[in-house]
């Protein structure tokens, strides 16, 4: 099309609905400045705008058909930007919704989950305490003054008038007996020491 500007925008869609693809460019260029200065205004983000303009003009394009039948075609461009970027705020805030959701439910599971992890911590430590009072009396205070208050295997030594050896062995027979109990009732739980 030799002097696009000269034509209607009626001509024009005549032209494009026999697929007249210089036509389409020529209201392509009429309208895009206007319609992207439009949706920026609404979306706040170039790109999206950008693309949204395309998407208009390819459902013009796609719709060619029956562009004869539109009256005004400003208003029914602006009209159709305009629903796409309601569509478009729509869509981003059912999506920021369904990511707090999502975000929601995670911290409910994690809460939960810390819930079970307490659960299942203080339930641990009843057992070794159930197990360590089983212990005899000895092997009973060398446990608590190793696990309980930190003390190294020379300060119990020193404290007990016992051998370093003699503390180490102890502290070894008390581990295995109370491993040995949590397996024996079925406490599956962990215990590292």
């Amino acid at each position: 099309m030799p002097d696009r500007i000269a034509y209607s925008d009626e001509d024009l869609l005549r032209k494009i609905k026999a697929s007249d693809q210089d036509a389409f460019n020529s209201l392509f260029e009429r309208y895009q400045n206007r319609l992207f200065v439009y949706l920026f205004k609404i979306i706040k983000s170039k790109e999206t705008a950008e693309e949204m303009v395309l998407d208009v003009f390819l459902k013009i394009w796609m719709g060619r058909s029956i562009l004869d039948e539109i009256n005004n075609f400003e208003a029914f461009l602006f009209c159709v930007a305009k629903n796409k970027a309601l569509d478009f705020l729509r869509y981003t805030q059912k999506s920021k919704l369904q990511q707090m959701e999502l975000w929601n439910e995670m911290q409910e599971m994690l809460s939960s989950e810390n819930a079970d992890q307490h659960i299942l911590l203080e339930e641990t430590k009843v057992a070794i305490q159930d197990a360590v009072s089983l212990l005899s009396p000895q092997r009973k205070m060398v446990f608590q003054l190793s696990r309980e208050y930190g003390l190294t295997y020379e300060q119990i030594a020193e404290r007990l008038h016992l051998s370093k050896n003699t503390v180490r062995n102890h502290l070894a027979a008390s581990l295995q007996f109370i491993r040995g109990h949590l397996a024996a009732n079925n406490q599956m739980m962990l215990f590292f020491f």
